[in-house]
């Protein structure tokens, strides 16, 4: 046991953010307070030191929202929106930490850690819905390990330990995203005594993806795949895409909760007129995280806990500069993308983004996972080191284009 724990305290010292990371999986609450200790330690050393900051996408957006949060408190004057702009100032810290780590070590860990959390939140999930059937709940425990059921009336989800299945989902496609890449990987370099390992884990985090019953979930699942064939063959991608093209209304018809989409896209399209309608009516400064649930209501009667589309989630939250800068910083990364899928060098680490950051904004287009700390801070660490994989890779594309023009 005295081993284990040397283990745990020399793991937290050499790699905190990795660490936090598995405690939002495991432990919620301790993970987001952990987490905002560390940022909020990376920025005290950060004025302690009088180091400087990085001028990115990230710093500007950050500063806008900080100044937005301020703003909209003092507007609406209501100073417990205060909170969120020291919440703002913690996650910049935990940005400005993990851009100081090592990305190669940071994104085999990061890798891990979500496959075998994917893995957890389907078995605890499980586990979850039959203690609940039993009768057996603990308030205290389930906040502790996020199994506290919010935001749903039901338990017939999955939700594993991120107290919503829509949560649960995002966590779990992320899994999917990093276990196709070290299939790929595998595939590619024949080494095939590793499907012994990745098969069964594939099997279980689709399995916990379909269980949440999230549409966006399972419709990110085809694009993941899509892309996993599309690295591997096209002529294989050619053939499976007209196979489901015959097979379409089969697809259909094994998609989570079939008969609810025109319905629940009615719901969606009446949250996003509406909080179009509260953008320009608090276009400025936005009506804060805090505030969009209550003015939601009072305009409609009807409760949103937030936009449910993270592009206008930016505009309601933080006002109008603030959505414009994220919807910048979304087309920065899209170009980027294109640019490097030419690009041969680092192929994996460059299918390890190819795998995950789009589904920040698939997920995003019909909901707004974000929302949640504990999928803000991995998201906010997979963006810091895009950002150290982007400085990288422009830097050796310049030496090679230097070298090319000297010959």
């Amino acid at each position: 046991m005295k081993k284990l724990m040397n283990i745990v305290i020399n793991f937290m010292r050499e790699q905190p953010i990795m660490a936090g990371l598995a405690l939002l999986i495991f432990l919620p609450p301790i993970g987001i307070f952990y987490m905002f200790f560390l940022g909020g330690k990376e920025i005290f050393r950060n004025i302690k030191a009088r180091k400087g900051i990085p001028f990115d996408f990230i710093t500007v957006l950050f500063l806008i929202m900080f100044l937005s949060s301020i703003g909209s408190a003092l507007q609406q004057q209501h100073l417990i929106y205060l909170l969120v702009s020291i919440t703002i100032v913690l996650f910049y810290g935990v940005y400005l930490l993990a851009l100081t780590q090592n990305m190669s070590t940071q994104i085999n860990y990061f890798s891990w850690i979500f496959i075998f959390g994917g893995v957890y939140q389907y078995i605890f999930g499980l586990l979850n819905r039959v203690l609940f059937i039993k009768g057996w709940s603990n308030s205290i425990v389930g906040y502790l390990t996020g199994s506290h059921l919010l935001g749903f009336l039901g338990h017939n989800r999955l939700y594993g330990s991120a107290y919503n299945p829509n949560y649960s989902a995002f966590l779990l496609v992320f899994a999917l995203g990093f276990l196709l890449v070290k299939l790929l990987k595998t595939i590619r370099c024949k080494t095939f005594k590793q499907l012994l390992l990745y098969i069964p884990l594939l099997i279980l985090i689709i399995l916990g993806i379909n269980a949440t019953g999230s549409r966006s979930g399972f419709g990110v699942i085809l694009v993941l795949f899509g892309i996993f064939l599309l690295r591997l063959s096209l002529r294989f991608t050619i053939l499976t895409i007209t196979l489901i093209c015959i097979n379409g209304y089969w697809l259909f018809q094994i998609f989570p909760r079939s008969h609810e989409i025109i319905s629940n896209f009615g719901t969606r399209m009446y949250i996003w007129k509406n909080s179009i309608d509260l953008i320009m009516q608090y276009p400025q400064f936005g009506l804060n995280p805090i505030g969009f649930p209550e003015k939601y209501f009072a305009q409609t009667g009807h409760h949103a806990a937030h936009a449910h589309n993270i592009f206008l989630a930016f505009f309601t939250d933080f006002g109008i500069i603030a959505g414009m800068v994220f919807v910048g910083f979304s087309i920065v990364i899209l170009f980027n993308i294109i640019k490097l899928l030419k690009y041969n060098g680092s192929k994996v680490f460059f299918e390890w983004f190819l795998f995950s950051i789009p589904i920040l904004g698939l997920t995003g287009l019909l909901d707004f996972p974000l929302s949640s700390p504990q999928i803000a801070l991995p998201a906010l660490i997979l963006v810091s080191k895009w950002q150290q994989y982007i400085v990288r890779t422009n830097h050796t594309l310049k030496i090679r284009n230097a070298l090319l023009q000297e010959k």
